[in-house]
């Protein structure tokens, strides 16, 4: 038990998946030319593009996580699950309350090596295939789908976020799942560790009915505080 809080909680890039880790790499020095012409010219495609795959208009999938990570998440989440630590959010309206858990406040070291994941993995990533940032934090969560609790969602958007970014963390041990989105149709379970990218607040959803067991879902809400702070 010590061993995997050691692994989850770990100050390294080793729980990201290296593939794409080593093409965020070799994008960046793109990123910075195409920044320092100020958008006078296209961006170009970069490593990063040949892993980022587009499933709908402006919607995303890409390897994020090594599933051995996923795993080692997975082994605690059902502990919290046992002791009761998932609760919906009473803010929400009834049909959209999935039970959650908010990692700042019950997992704050990993909370801590996302944050750092979200500035040196996803935005990168944003950059290359919208043009923008968006690093600072709405909400990290794990959201749980389940028969007895929550089977699956009402159609929503995540209005909180501009960019969001749901991980499936065990695809294989639970049955049913997936998402549909309202415009473009179903879209199944991605392999776990893949993450599903797509522009918050334009692109409304819903998950798909839980058949079986447990899904858990890595869920980042992002935005872009200076857009905010032009805004206001």
């Amino acid at each position: 038990m010590i061993k995997n809080k050691y692994l989850l909680t770990m100050k390294s890039h080793w729980f990201v998946n290296q593939v794409t880790y080593k093409a965020i790499l070799k994008t960046l020095p793109m990123l910075t030319e195409y920044h320092e012409k100020r958008g006078v010219e296209r961006m170009p495609k970069t490593p990063i593009h040949n892993h980022v795959k587009k499933i709908f208009p402006d919607i995303y999938r890409a390897p994020l996580f090594r599933r051995q990570w996923c795993n080692l998440l997975c082994k605690q989440l059902d502990v919290f699950k046992k002791e009761g630590v998932f609760e919906v959010n009473p803010n929400e309206d009834e049909l959209r309350q999935i039970p959650e858990i908010l990692l700042q406040d019950h997992m704050p070291e990993v909370y801590e090596n996302l944050w750092y994941f979200v500035r040196t993995i996803l935005n990168p990533i944003f950059i290359a295939i919208y043009q923008r940032n968006c690093a600072d934090i709405s909400s990290i969560q794990i959201a749980n789908y389940n028969i007895k609790e929550k089977q699956q969602g009402a159609w929503h958007h995540d209005e909180s976020a501009d960019i969001s970014v749901v991980v499936p963390l065990n695809t294989g041990s639970y049955k049913g799942g997936g998402t549909e989105f309202y415009d473009y149709g179903v879209l199944k379970p991605l392999p776990t560790g893949h993450g599903l990218i797509f522009p918050s607040f334009t692109n409304t959803h819903r998950g798909l009915p839980v058949e079986q067991g447990d899904r858990y879902l890595l869920v980042f809400w992002l935005h872009d505080k200076s857009r905010i702070k032009t805004l206001a």
